[in-house]
């Protein structure tokens, strides 16, 4: 991915390579949120405009000049600094909130995509269990703010790993989600997948992914928890979110994974994407 050349900060354009984070930004910081572009539309734009508005909720904060009416205002900052940097194709958007002088400010950046679109990964990744801290279900536990953490710490961890991703374990040693990810099994057309009451991350594909398995003719449950044996038996694996969309998993340990249903899936998410 290529960094553009410019950030917004409040309205006004800087050069990225000029741009320093503030010790009052650092301290007053209150959450980020990524948003991908496909070209010059924004896919789950409304369900990210609403897990916005939820984060501002938790901490006792608004910001009508982006979350009013359908997003408007935040959906026009997003344009500009797409026209600015020239990244046409796609692009990942990170917008930071943070509180100073008792207002809040806010950071929009853009990073081009190697891929214009979502495309599904041809080698497959490849998978294991951290073990290192479990992550228990808690009020926030299905947010990226109570989540993030975890996922920091996997990835660094996953640095040194021999697998290109991992699994996280809640309290029960329950497989939960992956990093930034929900994770989905897939074994004689049952969909399997971990619920908020375990713990697990909710990412803002869900509902549509769940409406796509319905079109399939998939059973979804996701009343017991997975476990290690679970993955162990599953016939396809996938892993799922907003930014990188679908991506189907080819191995864990000594277990290799087909993706002939992913495929199917695949097809419905990218065809079903609205603005």
């Amino acid at each position: 991915m290529n960094e553009g050349n410019y950030i917004l900060v409040n309205g006004s354009f800087v050069p990225s390579a000029e741009y320093r984070i503030s010790l009052k930004e650092s301290a007053g910081f209150l959450f980020s949120e990524k948003i991908r572009s496909v070209r010059t539309s924004f896919p789950f734009f409304r369900e990210s405009l609403e897990m916005i508005k939820q984060k501002l909720l938790i901490f006792n904060q608004s910001f009508d000049e982006f979350t009013k009416g359908t997003g408007e205002g935040l959906k026009r900052q997003m344009e500009r600094t797409l026209t600015k940097n020239k990244q046409f194709l796609g692009s990942l958007f990170t917008i930071r909130f943070w509180i100073s002088e008792q207002k809040i400010q806010y950071s929009i950046q853009c990073i081009k995509c190697e891929n214009a679109g979502y495309e599904l990964n041809t080698n497959g990744l490849y998978i294991d269990i951290f073990q290192k801290v479990k992550k228990s279900a808690s009020s926030l536990s299905h947010s990226s703010l109570g989540s993030e953490t975890f996922w920091q710490i996997a990835s660094n961890h996953l640095k040194d790993s021999h697998v290109e991703q991992f699994l996280l374990l809640n309290t029960d040693d329950q497989i939960i989600e992956a990093i930034g990810s929900n994770v989905y099994l897939i074994k004689n057309s049952i969909v399997r997948g971990a619920s908020i009451n375990q713990g697990a991350y909710t990412d803002i594909t869900k509902s549509f992914i769940l409406n796509i398995f319905v079109t399939l003719k998939l059973n979804f449950d996701e009343t017991e928890g997975i476990t290690e044996q679970d993955i162990k038996e599953a016939e396809e694996i996938l892993l799922v979110d907003a930014i990188d969309g679908i991506r189907w998993v080819v191995g864990f340990g000594g277990k290799r994974y087909f993706n002939q249903t992913i495929r199917k899936i695949n097809e419905l998410f990218i065809r079903n994407l609205v603005n």
